[in-house]
């Protein structure tokens, strides 16, 4: 890839990704090795432990295992643990509770977790950004994804999945738009949590094409348990969605996008199934 991030970058990341681990082959002072004369096997694990986190990034590591366990805690209580696990009702409470969780875990924790830190919150994309990108790459992508996702909507899995809240989102135009509002709260938490969260919190460590790998990496596990054409097509999705965050400075259009994509799919299940105003 010979074109540069750098444009979509305003926290003097480096591009390269470059490690600054040291050699396996050359001996470094903090590089673990054969165990010290006089050292337990116990004593010279710790020490080794220690030595994984470099000097200085302590607390930003602690903030990544943080994000580690919020996001096992999302897929456990959010979605789609309480299905696939607990064989969960698609009603309106389920519904409830897993934009519920998903405010909690990926909204308010790591902006707690980003004030921690010090880091200046207009990094995570909190603003309108590069529009006259943003705006056509959203409303083109949308478009183009439409006739897949109608098709999608057909097969039992998918039926059997989408909406969360099950036939009520579609028993009338006030619980529709309701449930449009609320799902739209579950988008912004995904995108702060992924493409600004995780990945800015990448970037400095590994750089920013690193980070927009990693990030992806990540969504993509959380996808695993729904629908398996859904969690196939959760990485390169992710890629290009963290690269419009990137590229537009701003969450505001993968918000949009990938709120149009879900949407899209609630409304073609409820048409396929017959639960589309009745």
């Amino acid at each position: 890839m010979r074109w540069s991030l750098a444009a979509g970058c305003r926290s003097g990341c480096r591009i390269t990704g470059a490690s600054a681990l040291p050699s396996v082959t050359a001996q470094s002072p903090h590089s673990p090795g054969p165990p010290e004369q006089g050292h337990g096997g116990l004593g010279q694990l710790l020490k080794d432990a220690r030595d994984l986190v470099p000097r200085g990034d302590a607390a930003v590591w602690l903030a990544l295992g943080a994000a580690v366990l919020l996001q096992v805690a999302f897929w456990y209580l959010a979605s789609p643990g309480p299905t696939l696990l607990k064989a969960a009702p698609r009603t309106l409470e389920t519904a409830l509770q897993a934009v519920g969780w998903s405010a909690a875990l990926l909204i308010l924790a790591p902006l707690v977790i980003w004030w921690g830190l010090g880091r200046p919150m207009g990094i995570l994309g909190l603003r309108l950004g590069d529009w006259r990108l943003g705006l056509p790459l959203a409303v083109a992508l949308a478009l183009v994804s439409v006739p897949s996702l109608w098709l999608a909507a057909d097969w039992p899995i998918f039926r059997a999945t989408y909406p969360w809240p099950g036939a009520w989102a579609g028993a009338a135009l006030g619980n529709l738009v309701a449930w449009a509002g609320l799902y739209a709260v579950y988008y912004v938490a995904f995108e702060l949590f992924y493409r600004g969260f995780l990945l800015r919190l990448f970037e400095p460590l590994w750089g920013l094409r690193a980070a927009i790998w990693l990030q992806a990496v990540c969504a993509t596990l959380v996808h695993l348990g729904k629908p398996w054409p859904e969690t196939a097509l959760a990485l390169p999705a992710s890629l290009v969605l963290g690269l419009i965050a990137v590229r537009t400075r701003s969450l505001l259009w993968p918000v949009l996008l990938h709120f149009a994509i879900g949407m899209t799919t609630d409304l073609a299940s409820l048409i396929r199934q017959g639960w589309l105003l009745p």
